[in-house]
C-alpha cells in the first residue's frame, strides 16, 4: 500500500471530526476540561503564565459564586489546574486562529502512524480491518474534535513505542532512537501526569531483560530533561516544584485527582471497561475466541500495554471519564492493533462461526456508535441552552446568574469567562448567597443583572437595597 493511500485513508478521520465540531457542538468548548485547556492556550499564546485580578483569590468571602470548575485561583492569579503540555500545544492553533484544527491533525497522525505499523507488522489486510474500526468508531472521532489532551499524550506515547520497536530492527541507531523515546515519553508526561508510565516500565524491563544498562540510562535521561518542565511550571505557578496546580487548595477529604488504593477503584473500573465494551464491541471478541486461537506476540504485547494502563487508572479512581472510556484513549491504538491481529487470524481460519461472531461485532459498532453519535449531540444540543438563551440579551455588558444546572451539567462547568474580567460583554457566575452575590456584583457597576435557569429562561435580578446604593 502506497505511503499516499494511507495518508489519505487517514485523512478521511478529519470528516466526522469536523461535522463533531461545526455541527455537533457548534464549537462550543464540549465541557470544562476543553474550556480549561483552550483558556491556558490563549495564556500562553499571550505570553502569559496566569490571568490576574483581584477577585481570583478563594479567601474572598463571595469566591464560591465565581468559581470555575477545572480552574484554579491563586493570589490573584488564574491558571488551568492541568499540566502545560497540551496547552502549549494548542497555543500554537490560537496564534494561527484556528485552535479547532489541532485536536483533529492529531488524529489524523496518529491514525497514519497506526495503519504504516499495521502493515509493517500485519501485512496490508490488517491496514484495511484497523482503517475500519478507527472510522466505525464514533468516540475515536468524537475525541479528535475536541480541545483535549487525550489525543496529543497518544502521539507521543505512540511515537515512543514506534522508536523503541525500530530499534530492535536497527541496532546501529538505537541509542539515538531511545533516547528520543525517552523524550518523547517526558513530553507526555508534561501533556498528563500518567500515561507515559505503562510503556515506560514495559520498555524499562525489556531493556533490563536484554541486560543493555547503557541504553536504559539514555532512555531515563531522554524522559527527565523534558518531564522535568512540570517542575519548573509547578514552582513557577504554586512556589513549590512538587505541588501541581490541582493541589491548590485541595481538601484531605477529596480524592479527585490523586492517586490512591481503594476499593472504590474496583467499580470505577468495571464501569469504564463497560463502557470501553459500549463504545467498541469488537473487543467483546478477545474474550470469546482467546481460546481458539494462539496469540501472536504482536497481539499480546498490545493487549499487555492496554492492561497496564488500565491497572494504572486503576489508582485514579474520582470518576468514569465519559463520555466513553477517555482515560484509556492514550493506549487505544494498541487495542485496535489487537482485533485487527484477531481478525487475521480469523480470516486465515476460515471458521464460520468465528465470521459470523466477527460480523456481529461490527454491525454492534455500527449500531453502538450511531447512538453515541444521537447522544452526544442531545447532550450538547442542551448544554448550548445557555448560549441559546443568552443571546436573546441584545446591547450592552451583562452578568448572567447559573441558578440551575443545565442538564445534568454543574453551573461551575458552564461559569466560563475570559481571563479579563471587566472587558467582558458577557459575564457568567454561579448562583450563592444573597449577600456574596450582591458583594460580587458591587465590582462589575453599570452591568445589567439576569438570573438564568434551565431551560432558556431569563429574569431580571433584583438588587438589594444596600447593593443598589453602593453600586451607584
Amino acid at each position: 500500500m502506497t505511503l499516499s493511500r494511507k495518508l489519505i485513508m487517514s485523512a478521511t478521520l478529519l470528516v466526522p471530526t469536523l461535522l463533531v465540531y461545526f455541527v455537533m457542538a457548534q464549537r462550543l468548548p464540549m465541557t470544562a476540561d476543553d474550556d480549561s485547556y483552550l483558556y491556558q492556550a490563549k495564556l500562553f499564546a499571550s505570553g502569559k503564565l496566569y490571568a490576574e485580578d483581584r477577585l481570583y483569590d478563594p479567601g474572598l468571602p463571595f469566591y464560591d459564586c465565581l468559581q470555575t470548575s477545572c480552574m484554579k485561583d491563586y493570589q490573584g492569579h488564574r491558571f488551568s489546574k492541568y499540566a502545560p503540555g497540551w496547552p502549549l500545544i494548542l497555543s500554537v492553533g490560537v496564534k494561527l486562529g484556528v485552535p479547532w484544527i489541532v485536536d483533529p491533525l492529531l488524529g489524523v497522525l496518529l491514525f497514519f502512524l497506526m495503519l504504516r505499523y499495521t502493515e509493517r507488522r500485519l501485512g496490508e489486510k490488517s491496514v484495511r480491518v484497523a482503517y475500519r474500526l478507527v472510522l466505525l468508531c464514533f468516540f475515536f472521532a468524537y475525541y479528535a474534535a475536541s480541545v483535549r489532551a487525550h489525543f496529543a499524550a497518544a502521539i507521543f506515547i505512540f511515537g515512543a513505542f514506534l522508536l523503541y520497536d525500530y530499534s530492535h530492527t536497527n541496532p546501529e541507531s538505537s541509542k539515538l532512537r531511545l533516547l528520543t523515546a525517552g523524550a518523547l515519553l517526558g513530553c507526555s508526561a508534561m501533556i498528563r501526569y500518567i500515561d507515559w508510565i505503562p510503556l515506560a516500565v514495559w520498555i524499562g524491563v525489556g531493556l533490563l531483560r536484554r541486560k543493555r544498562f547503557a541504553d536504559l540510562l539514555l532512555f531515563g535521561i531522554g524522559f527527565a530533561l523534558f518531564a522535568s518542565g512540570n517542575l519548573v511550571y509547578n514552582k513557577l505557578l504554586t512556589g513549590d516544584p512538587f505541588i501541581v496546580p490541582a493541589e491548590l487548595y485541595h481538601s484531605s477529604s477529596d480524592t479527585s485527582d490523586r492517586l490512591l488504593i481503594s476499593l472504590k477503584g474496583f467499580s470505577v473500573t468495571a464501569a469504564r471497561l463497560a463502557t470501553l465494551v459500549w463504545v467498541f464491541p469488537p473487543v467483546l471478541l478477545l474474550g470469546v475466541l482467546w481460546k481458539h486461537y494462539s496469540l501472536s506476540p504482536t497481539m499480546k504485547m498490545c493487549l499487555a500495554l492496554f492492561a497496564m494502563d488500565v491497572a494504572v487508572y486503576f489508582l485514579y479512581p474520582a470518576a468514569f471519564g465519559g463520555p466513553g472510556p477517555r482515560y484509556f484513549l492514550a493506549y487505544f491504538p494498541f487495542l485496535v492493533l489487537a482485533i485487527a491481529d484477531l481478525y487475521r487470524l480469523i480470516n486465515s481460519s476460515h471458521s464460520p462461526i468465528a465470521r459470523w461472531f466477527w460480523n456481529l461485532a461490527i454491525a454492534a459498532q455500527v449500531v453502538c456508535s450511531i447512538v453515541f453519535a444521537w447522544r452526544g449531540a442531545y447532550i450538547m444540543y442542551a448544554r448550548r441552552d445557555l448560549e441559546r438563551t443568552v443571546q436573546r440579551v441584545q446591547g450592552g455588558k451583562n452578568i448572567f446568574l447559573l441558578k440551575t444546572r443545565v442538564h445534568h451539567t454543574g453551573t461551575g462547568d458552564l461559569t466560563r469567562n475570559p481571563p479579563a474580567l471587566a472587558s467582558a460583554e458577557n459575564l457568567f457566575f454561579k448562583w450563592c448567597d444573597q449577600p456574596a452575590r450582591d458583594a460580587l456584583l458591587q465590582f462589575f457597576p453599570g452591568r445589567r443583572v439576569f438570573i438564568y435557569e434551565y431551560p432558556g429562561h431569563l429574569s431580571p435580578y433584583a438588587l438589594t437595597s444596600d447593593a443598589g446604593s453602593t453600586r451607584r
